[in-house]
């Protein structure tokens, strides 16, 4: 299983990020690490070998961040970079993708099914690990979903289905929660 140390030889060895953003995200990581400690980070490491960073505009993304885990880029829409965000808040909800991606599916995202209740479920995570100080918020209306869902079928169980890249734990819950399907 993948330690700590790992993670930051692995983050090291990657020429494409600066080492501002790596010591950023070792930092996130930690966090990560110490509030669920349960969650393998071989995933990560496998991604962090590799991972690029690069600058979006409006036309890719309109979103200020996103993850594409098949081709293992994180894009930074440098249009919205101005806007009041609270960067800490973006950084820790693209490693929670990063984290639970399997280079198929983020979380239980699996063929954009459940997607924005896999935003939700990501926003939730970030919101309880860093915080989020910006004037502007990334997605609190799949936030209030994911956390109205969570409430009907338990968040273990979306903490299952999201780090194991399995949306059948989901849907399980929720027949069992009395939603047809």
């Amino acid at each position: 299983m993948t330690n700590l140390d790992n993670i930051k030889n692995v983050l090291d060895s990657n020429n494409d990020i600066t080492q501002e953003i790596k010591d950023n995200m070792f930092e996130l990581i930690v966090l990560f690490n110490n509030k669920f400690p349960t969650v393998s980070l071989d995933n990560l490491e496998g991604h962090l070998k590799s991972l690029r960073i690069r600058k979006s505009s409006k036309f890719f993304n309109q979103d200020i961040s996103m993850y594409d885990c098949r081709n293992n880029v994180l894009y930074f829409n440098q249009e919205r970079m101005a806007d009041e965000y609270d960067f800490r808040h973006i950084l820790m909800f693209e490693l929670l993708n990063i984290i639970s991606s399997n280079k198929l599916q983020t979380g239980f995202n699996s063929e954009s099914k459940f997607e924005a209740l896999n935003i939700g479920y990501t926003e939730i995570l970030a919101n309880y690990l860093v915080g989020n100080s910006g004037e502007k918020l990334i997605y609190p209306n799949e936030a209030i979903m994911a956390n109205m869902i969570g409430i009907v079928i338990g968040n273990d169980n979306l903490f299952d289905s999201y780090f194991n890249n399995d949306p059948k734990i989901l849907l399980n819950a929720l027949v069992k929660a009395g939603v047809e399907l």
